[in-house]
């Protein structure tokens, strides 16, 4: 059987963990973006490019991680502030499971608030991804806009309605349960859309690559990259979420409070995997292996004369776009060799 202090210890301690990690990562990924602009002052020709003017600080990308910054630093200070007055402040430390278990209680409402802001900037990136690897198609995201936007809507009615819980109510009473449970649907449709789309995309570009012509495979296995980039982890916090509410679990809080961790994780993982070049295939040139030759001889038999062999060679390129990195478009190029060829 859980108890509301077990949970809340293993909670603390897990968002800890999740909070050093994403820390780690939000940093990477300033450096990322901020390098990547820098970098796009100028192009080979010394001409500037379409971002070339763009402020870093207008990057779609650079202000979803900020945010995302602030929401899980806030949310992650509150989770220790309520570990110090359960067992410390709220009436000298002796009821800490009446404390954990207060649903109106101003940092659990306050915490509630960071959790849906952090979940509204997730799927507000989740929503420009999909976009961008699906080449800009308003088609494509016009679903997981309309679910975002009836999260957003959802998302801050719960949170009033626990500023207006009476005391002592349970969190999985039917009024709360109706509201709670539309609200995760809503994110969680719009993650399993991302997860989706976005892992199609990945595989579908990476077969067509592969068909094309044989890359040594360099970088992460496919399986984990297309996990990262289609924040696979995100939706699979939130389905946990979304399970262990329904069943009336304590994990509930367990799951609940660690989403805004599990969010930012998932999209800063994205833009560190890429800025640190742990791409899965690596496309700027092909290592041809040869038998062991011996040298060619006028006396072969054979008279040496001149071919010509088309190469084709497969280069990645990233598209000229805010971070976007979608999967990338091999650019294909044909290079002509003129070589000697003999008896061997």
């Amino acid at each position: 059987m859980l108890s509301p202090i077990a949970v809340n210890l293993a909670l603390t301690c897990l968002e800890s963990t999740f909070y050093g990690i994403f820390l780690v990562l939000a940093t990477t990924s300033f450096a990322v973006l901020i390098g990547r602009h820098s970098n796009r002052s100028s192009n080979p020709g010394g001409l500037p490019t379409p971002l070339s003017s763009t402020k870093i600080w207008r990057s779609p990308l650079f202000l979803a991680t900020a945010m995302l910054l602030m929401t899980v630093t806030a949310h992650w200070v509150l989770t220790v502030r309520r570990l110090f007055e359960a067992f410390l402040y709220d009436n000298g430390g002796l009821q800490p499971t009446t404390y954990f278990l207060t649903v109106e209680a101003n940092t659990q409402v306050a915490a509630t608030a960071f959790v849906v802001s952090s979940v509204i900037v997730g799927d507000i990136i989740l929503t420009y991804r999909i976009w961008v690897v699906w080449d800009r198609r308003w088609t494509f995201i016009i679903f997981p806009s309309l679910c975002t936007l009836g999260y957003v809507a959802m998302g801050f009615s719960v949170v009033q309605l626990f500023s207006a819980y009476v005391p002592g109510e349970s969190i999985f009473v039917n009024a709360a349960q109706r509201r709670i449970i539309t609200t995760a649907t809503l994110t969680l449709s719009t993650n399993i859309y991302g997860t989706v789309s976005i892992g199609y995309r990945i595989w579908k570009s990476n077969r067509a690559m592969k068909q094309e012509v044989a890359l040594p495979k360099k970088g992460l296995p496919e399986a984990l990259v297309i996990f990262i980039e289609s924040a696979a982890l995100y939706t699979f916090w939130t389905l946990f979420f979304l399970v262990s509410y329904s069943a009336n679990s304590l994990l509930e809080a367990f799951a609940f409070h660690c989403i805004p961790a599990a969010t930012g994780i998932s999209f800063t993982l994205i833009i560190a995997r890429i800025g640190l070049g742990w791409s899965q295939v690596a496309g700027d040139g092909l290592e041809l292996a040869s038998p062991t030759r011996r040298p060619l001889r006028q006396d072969d038999g054979y008279p040496l004369r001149m071919i010509t062999v088309n190469v084709r060679r497969t280069v990645e390129q990233e598209a000229v776009s805010d971070f976007a990195l979608p999967p990338r478009t091999p650019e294909k190029r044909d290079q002509e060799f003129d070589l000697v060829k003999g008896q061997v």
